[in-house]
This record gives C-alpha cells, sequence and structure tokens, in this order.
C-alpha cells in the first residue's frame, strides 16, 4: 500500500509495482546522500513524491522503461485479456467501468485514464483494475488530523458539485479551487474602503501608544509587554488589538472575507486570535498548525488583510504554494502541535524540535519543487491560506511599514485551546461572526 499524496492509504500507484529500491538509490547518488541525512524515508518515498515527477526511473530498463507517466504492460493476463495482477493499471477496465473518466478527459481535467487514476479516480474509489483492493476510504483528507470539506481526497469534486447545484458561483469556485490547489488564495475589493480607513488609523493609534493595557512581542524585548516605542522600529506584533478595537472586528469580521470563511466551513465563524503588524514580521517559514491549538487541530485558517501597498523589502509575506501537502511533522512523534506536546509531556524540551521543523520546511519545498511566492499586496488585498501552509516574512530592508492585520478563525464549536487553559472565556457576537481573547480578562471596548 502506497499514500494517495494526501497521506491516506490507497492502492499502489501502478508506476511503482516493481520499483527496485537498491537500483534507484545506486542510480541516482544524490538521493541515496539524502535518504542517509534523513531527508527521505526512502528512495521509493524520493520517488513516489519527487522523481516519478522529474522523469527518474522506478527500476532498470528491461525492455521498456517505466518512469513518469508510463502505462505499465500487465504483468499477467487471464484467459480473457483481463490483468490478475492487483497492482497493474488495466486501462480498458478502468475506461469501461468509470465512463465519467472519460467525461473529465473531455474537459480537461486529467490528459489520459492513468492520470485520471492518478489524479482524481483513486479519490472517488474507482479501482485500477478489477482485482484491485479498494481503500476503506478513498477522499479521506490528507492529514490524519482532519480538516474541511476542502482538505478531503475528492475536494474537486465536491466543489464541482456545489458549483453545479448552484451553491457557488463560477467566480466563488475559482477561488475556492485555488486554495484547495495551492492552498492559500486571495480576495480583492471585498473590504469597504471606510473600513480600511478605520482599522488604518486603529493600529496608528495602537502603535503610537494610544491603546492602555493592549499587550505587544516585540522582536528583542519580550513576547507579551507593554508598549514601548520600539514597537515602531522592530518587527512586532500588537496582541489581539480587536478585543480593544471595533475598526479591527469590523476588518477582521467583515462581510466580504466572512462569505468565502463560511463557505469553506459551513458554519459560523469564530476570530480566536489577531496580531497587528506595522512592520514586516521577518519570521522564518513555518506552519500555523504547529503553534495555534484548537479542540479540531486542522479546523482553522487565518487571513492576512494589507492596509497599505506593500512595497519591496519591507518585510513582504511569502509561502510556498502548495505546501499544504508536505509530509506531516509530528512533534515528540505523535502531537501536530507544540502546544498538545508539551501538554502531554511536560518535562520535554521542544525547542529543539522547534528548530529541526522550521528548518526543514524550505528543503523539503524545494525538493518538491514548489515555487517560494512573495506577496505583494494591494491596500484592502485579503490572502487567505491553509492551516499547514509554510509561510513567513521576508528580510526587511528598508524603513518602509508594512501596515496589516493576521487573524486565526475557527468554527463557532472548535475553541482554541486558551478556553481550556483559562476557563471563563466566552464568545462575543460581531455582525455575522464571533470572537474572543487568549491574553485579556477584562470586557472588550465596543
Amino acid at each position: 500500500m502506497s499514500t494517495n499524496g494526501f497521506g491516506s492509504p490507497v492502492a499502489d500507484d501502478p508506476a511503482t509495482m516493481d520499483f527496485d529500491e537498491t537500483w534507484y538509490l545506486e542510480r541516482h547518488a544524490d538521493v541515496a546522500e539524502a535518504v542517509a541525512a534523513g531527508h527521505w524515508k526512502s528512495g521509493y518515498d524520493h520517488y513516489l513524491r519527487i522523481g516519478r515527477a522529474r522523469g527518474r526511473l522506478a527500476r532498470a530498463n528491461k525492455g521498456g522503461a517505466v518512469g513518469a507517466g508510463a502505462v505499465l504492460p500487465a504483468a499477467g493476463t487471464s484467459q480473457t485479456g483481463a490483468s490478475t495482477d492487483p497492482l497493474t493499471f488495466d486501462a480498458a477496465f478502468y475506461g469501461e467501468a468509470y465512463p465519467l473518466a472519460q467525461n473529465d478527459i473531455m474537459r480537461g481535467r486529467a490528459a489520459d485514464l492513468l492520470t485520471h487514476y492518478r489524479t482524481i479516480g483513486r479519490f472517488r474509489g474507482y479501482l485500477p483494475n478489477k482485482s484491485a483492493i479498494r481503500p476503506d476510504n478513498p477522499a479521506a483528507p490528507r492529514s490524519r488530523f482532519g480538516g474541511f470539506w476542502i482538505d478531503q481526497g475528492n475536494a474537486l469534486d465536491l466543489l464541482d458539485a456545489r458549483e453545479e447545484l448552484g451553491l457557488v458561483s463560477t467566480e466563488d469556485s475559482k477561488t475556492l479551487r485555488q486554495f484547495i490547489t495551492d492552498g492559500y488564495t486571495v480576495l480583492r475589493n471585498v473590504i469597504p474602503d471606510n473600513v480600511l480607513d478605520r482599522a488604518e488609523a486603529a493600529l496608528g493609534k495602537a502603535y503610537n501608544g494610544g491603546v492602555p493595557n493592549l499587550k505587544f512581542a516585540i522582536s528583542g524585548v519580550g513576547e507579551r509587554v507593554d508598549w514601548q516605542r520600539t514597537a515602531l522600529t522592530n518587527p512586532a506584533k500588537a496582541l489581539d488589538l480587536h478585543w480593544m478595537s471595533p475598526e479591527i472586528r469590523d476588518l477582521a469580521l467583515c462581510d466580504g472575507v466572512l462569505r468565502i470563511l463560511h463557505m469553506i466551513m459551513e458554519r459560523r465563524v469564530f476570530a480566536s486570535q489577531t496580531l497587528g503588524f506595522w512592520h514586516g514580521s521577518a519570521q522564518e517559514a513555518h506552519q500555523d498548525s504547529a503553534y495555534v491549538n484548537y479542540s479540531h487541530r486542522m479546523q482553522f485558517l487565518a487571513t492576512w488583510i494589507a492596509l497599505e501597498d506593500v512595497t519591496e523589502n519591507s518585510g513582504e509575506l511569502f509561502y510556498y504554494v502548495g505546501s499544504q501537502n508536505l509530509k506531516e511533522y509530528l512533534y515528540l512523534g505523535a502531537f501536530k502541535g507544540v502546544e498538545d506536546a508539551a501538554r502531554m509531556h511536560p518535562h520535554s524540551v521542544l525547542n529543539a524540535e522547534i528548530k529541526a521543523h522550521i528548518v526543514s520546511l524550505p528543503p523539503a519545498a524545494e525538493k518538491l519543487g514548489l515555487r517560494r511566492e512573495r506577496f505583494i499586496a494591494k491596500r484592502g488585498d485579503v490572502l487567505i491560506w491553509n492551516a499547514d501552509l509554510a509561510h513567513g516574512g521576508s528580510p526587511i530592508s528598508t524603513d518602509s511599514t508594512r501596515k496589516s492585520v493576521v487573524t486565526h478563525y475557527c468554527p463557532a464549536e472548535a475553541v482554541p485551546s486558551y478556553f481550556e487553559n483559562k476557563p471563563g472565556r466566552r464568545l462575543i457576537r460581531h455582525g455575522g461572526g464571533f470572537y474572543s481573547t487568549g491574553h485579556y480578562d477584562f470586557d472588550p471596548i465596543l
């Protein structure tokens, strides 16, 4: 058995049925070195994830090399000509058994039947041949920790169905399709100018010391400190400014943003945390799922809203396209996030694992050929990203500001861990959503 690219077990890909581990490592010294260093579990792991796509062979050429996209000949056939090998792709069987595959090919969703099986069919439970073993849950999300419907193996099928039933528009379908495939999407012109104006003024007031009791995380100073002027010069975050500012709540829970979030979450949205930025964060690539802890580990996402045009070298946001599909990093070999690992094993030292996770992301993305993109946003642009998208802040080499607000959201019933750590927290309704805080014990400023 192998995995479906989303972490779910499926019948083995026919292009790897005769994979020769020894030959592959001897043939590709770079892979052998990477396996020895622990970057890949095996040559097979490398081939399945990246080697095949780059045209590397699975084994020595035995009268018909097997490389990227090749349809293997059947290992055996019955008297009727049908394949008897459970790992062989039987194009004749597949085409006859699943007429929708031909429809998908005609629509441009796949180049041929084998490609259709690899990218679409196996998530529907289609068999590569009549004797193959059907996986228990072919549409399971890539993460063992679950997710939303967009994280299902068959998410694109689900999206197509929503569009055909009139539940989402063609334009919204494009937005959601990008989110499913790339791990992020961008909304433009969904926030009114007056909402942006008021939010920018509120952020300016905060960074000039005009919001009593507001806490900051300031690089070189502390993770939860009172305002000081260095917040205007050092990379800093205003923590849960939305608790003191109705203007920031209006921004984070704007109707244009909630409309897409509701399509993804399919219930009311809860803004559980905000971070206000004056400059870029200059933060290394990371995945939010390691640090933002909810009762449902993978049912959350985040937005980054630009309050001004972003210029180059101002610490602009970057991300690796499609990196939500990287192999999951498990803390202490079992936990999705640092907080749960520390809660269950309070005497463990996790700093080394945190560093190892961060260091692993760029090479893992590069090995898979994932593009690193910078987000040169315009005022009012909204970037929405998956909980597992690897992202960070570019280095800062100018004095330019990068005024922006980040918000983390979950469904209203999937509470953040600060409800468990500080009992008595509550959800408060604001417009079409809810909000709360883990930083302050006093009532919100209304």
